[in-house]
């Protein structure tokens, strides 16, 4: 576990963390419904990706297993033989490729010289569990039998990080090719959101309330029982087995505990994993692409580790 690999929040930084801030308030206020969020946020972020346009990368609408997504190309693949396949973060109830992740994705393409996949599965409450994990299953097996010569890795942030440790382990425990290699950012691994961060990290955290995570795990899990399920609180599953990972996480998050548990775990399970915890990050900063400098960091840290596992 690495702890330093950040520096100093930037002046940027603290300017998007301040701006975040806001909407912890409004969330307490009106509680509005995953569609209001999507409403709301999907525009928004899909009108910024318009205006910080990359002419680095391609994006191109498919299906996979006759899931949706975006496959983002960099023009200069310098990592050919590398797929990363990605599930997007959300709660799992918002979030698309093309919308809230789509600035984020076309760096983590650019700056990993890798062709990346990008599934849209269905989200909560409309289809809650096991609607998104069926369709990351859907989609991997598809993508792994195009690709047989191919190094694949497994990627997501938040809920999608969550999903990607939960789609490794169902792989495993079925019989199937499991990714060579995975790379979550802040994954969210436990839905009884019961760590101790949720109360330590509740003010430093810009971005997420333990309030806003609990009204999503029940969208995706209505019945208390399962959230200890593995296949939706990964964190109580078996890590035996699972392949070299990579964690990078803020250390301002609610969501701290939900890494470096998995990192304790699987580290005792066997699995060559690395936390890095980045001192005075906020969750998710990486999708905030030229906004702020640590992005760039983050994501040549992730091109160095794909390239240290060749």
């Amino acid at each position: 576990m690495n702890t330093g690999l950040g520096d100093s929040l930037s002046l940027r930084s603290r300017l998007i963390s301040l701006c975040l801030r806001p909407n912890k308030l409004l969330y307490r206020i009106f509680r509005p419904s995953p569609k209001a969020i999507r409403r709301f946020i999907h525009p928004q972020t899909w009108f910024a990706s318009k205006l910080i346009p990359s002419t680095r990368v391609r994006t191109i609408r498919g299906t996979f297993g006759g899931v949706p997504g975006i496959t983002f190309v960099p023009n200069k693949q310098t990592n050919p033989n590398t797929i990363i396949v990605y599930l997007h973060g959300g709660g799992y109830c918002i979030g698309s490729s093309s919308t809230t992740h789509r600035i984020g994705l076309r760096n983590l393409a650019k700056f990993t010289g890798s062709i990346c996949h990008s599934i849209d599965y269905r989200l909560a409450p409309e289809n809650p569990y096991p609607a998104a994990i069926d369709d990351a299953l859907a989609a991997w097996f598809e993508i792994v039998e195009q690709n047989p010569k191919s190094t694949i890795i497994l990627s997501g942030d938040s809920a999608g990080g969550g999903l990607s440790l939960a789609l490794m382990m169902r792989l495993r425990d079925e019989g199937c090719k499991l990714p060579d290699g995975a790379v979550l950012f802040s994954p969210w691994t436990n839905l009884t959101c019961e760590s101790e961060t949720y109360a330590t990290k509740a003010r430093s955290d810009p971005m997420l309330l333990r309030q806003t995570a609990i009204a999503c795990a029940d969208h995706y899990a209505p019945n208390p029982l399962d959230k200890k399920n593995p296949y939706i609180s990964p964190i109580f599953g078996d890590f035996e087995g699972l392949p070299r990972t990579l964690i990078l996480v803020g250390d301002q998050e609610i969501l701290l505990d939900d890494s470096r548990m998995v990192g304790k775990y699987a580290a005792n399970a066997g699995v060559d994993i690395e936390v890095d915890i980045w001192p005075t990050m906020f969750h998710d900063w990486w999708l905030f692409g030229p906004l702020i400098p640590e992005s760039k960091r983050c994501l040549l840290k992730v091109a160095e580790w794909l390239h240290s596992g060749e």
